[in-house]
């Protein structure tokens, strides 16, 4: 299983602010490295689809992301994937520090399965920490703008 984990820098805005963005799915939808498109099914649930780089392969990758849980300062969502057998989990905390600044944390777990799973889940491995890291410093860059 691919696991990515990644901590923005401090972060200086008001929390509202801060805690809107993150509940907002179509505002860091499109900072995914890749982003192609997404589709807003629902208020819980959202296509989607970006092109990944997987080294020597590179496709679009399409998978439906199910709002699990919405807290002011947590979002945690599943990962079914549409075009490929990879399902997953992730969430993006705000943590705040004691002088009133923030930080993002985000989180992806990705697994593969099926015929092609024992070639996808090594490259994963790989694809899932940066694809968490560069999203996460993307939403803090765009947030702090703000």
């Amino acid at each position: 299983m691919a696991t990515g984990l990644y901590s923005s820098d401090v972060i200086y805005i008001q929390k509202e602010k801060l805690e809107n963005f993150i509940h907002n799915k179509e505002e860091w939808a499109v900072l995914i490295p890749g982003y192609l498109h997404h589709e807003l099914l629902n208020e819980k649930d959202m296509i989607w689809v970006f092109q990944g780089d997987f080294g020597i392969i590179q496709k679009a990758v399409k998978v439906e992301l199910r709002l699990k849980t919405s807290e002011p300062h947590q979002v945690l969502f599943d990962l079914v994937g549409l075009s490929d057998p990879i399902n997953g989990d992730g969430s993006f905390e705000i943590k705040q520090h004691q002088d009133e600044s923030f930080q993002i944390i985000g989180s992806l777990t990705m697994k593969a399965s099926g015929f092609l799973a024992g070639m996808m889940n090594p490259v994963l491995e790989k694809f899932v920490p940066q694809l968490v890291e560069q999203l996460v410093i993307q939403m803090a860059m765009k947030v702090a703008k703000e």
